[in-house]
């Protein structure tokens, strides 16, 4: 870009062969605006796809390892659980990075044995909370380590909650039955402690060691503590169930439609309300027969009633 004119909304630009050209970014779309680096590749490297082809059927953001270098051909093996390679001309395909290190957001949906996340607190503080940790802490199977400049801010910085709530959420709440409202809160469990999701945040954030970057427990933690039950135990249903407290290793969860709640432990033990065990046949079976009925003081009702490689992260 040679200038750009802020009243008349034009920038002028310069072509490879001189010429410059002076256009409304309004009324041109469907342009790629990016800049040319210098790169040195070799066979066995990581490498990442930074726009999308539909003819070579890669995405932005995808990633693979370099199996042969011929001229101008490079040849990558794709990630992912089907086996592919694609081959592409470097002097034609020029949208490609080395791919060692992915932004949290490109990270989604990827796994790799180890992680190391950099998470600098000198970003915009919205870069930095909850879904951001949890995303790049869940993409490792076996390790991962964060690295930062300031701790105590980073503490701070990943309790935000940046949640938001959809019309689809706002509309299932105007439209929730009536009988379904009743039995809302249900009874605690007996001589046992409960734990809010608050108490929860409080109760990791206490155990960080301050010393130690590499053990910090965040709020992905608790995430991960409370949704492993139910996504081990109905991974297709998980979605519809939300997580409302934990009573001893026992995570409690209710139906976002139906108000059903199911008791589940680490080892997907189901449970019953007065903490007795049973099986997930009875706790399924249960929650689809449960009469719609508000529940006084003390109703007892049973479980399931109503009421790859190392890879780096940024921000």
């Amino acid at each position: 870009m040679v200038s750009a004119n802020h009243k008349e909304n034009q920038i002028t630009v310069q072509r490879q062969d001189g010429q410059q050209a002076t256009y409304d970014p309004k009324r041109l779309q469907g342009i790629a605006a990016y800049r040319e680096m210098d790169r040195d590749f070799a066979q066995g490297d990581r490498i990442q796809f930074t726009a999308n082809n539909r003819e070579l059927a890669f995405s932005n953001r995808d990633v693979g390892t370099i199996e042969r270098i011929d001229n101008n051909q490079i040849s990558v093996k794709m990630d992912g659980a089907k086996e592919r390679t694609v081959t592409f001309d470097a002097a034609q395909m020029r949208h490609f990075d080395h791919g060692y290190a992915v932004t949290s957001h490109s990270s989604q949906g990827l796994t790799a044995d180890r992680v190391l996340v950099n998470m600098d607190t000198k970003v915009h503080p919205e870069l930095i909370n909850t879904r951001f940790a949890y995303v790049s802490v869940s993409r490792a199977s076996e390790d991962v380590r964060i690295y930062t400049n300031d701790i105590t801010v980073l503490s701070e910085r990943l309790s935000a909650d940046v949640t938001k709530t959809s019309a689809v959420d706002l509309q299932k709440a105007e439209v929730e039955p009536i009988h379904n409202r009743h039995q809302a809160k249900e009874p605690p469990m007996p001589n046992s402690r409960e734990h809010s999701q608050e108490e929860l945040r409080c109760q990791i954030l206490a155990e960080t060691t301050i010393h130690a970057p590499e053990n910090i427990n965040t709020t992905a933690d608790i995430e991960h503590r409370y949704n492993a039950p139910i996504q081990a135990a109905l991974p297709k249903e998980a979605s519809d169930y939300e997580w409302k407290r934990e009573t001893g290793e026992v995570q409690s969860y209710q139906h976002t439609h139906t108000g059903i709640w199911l008791h589940i432990d680490p080892q997907g033990q189901f449970y019953d309300r007065q903490a007795q065990p049973i099986t997930r046949e009875t706790a399924l079976e249960h929650s689809g027969q449960a009469p719609a009925h508000s529940m006084g003081d003390n109703a007892q009702v049973q479980s399931g009633t109503k009421d790859t490689n190392d890879l780096g992260l940024g921000l």
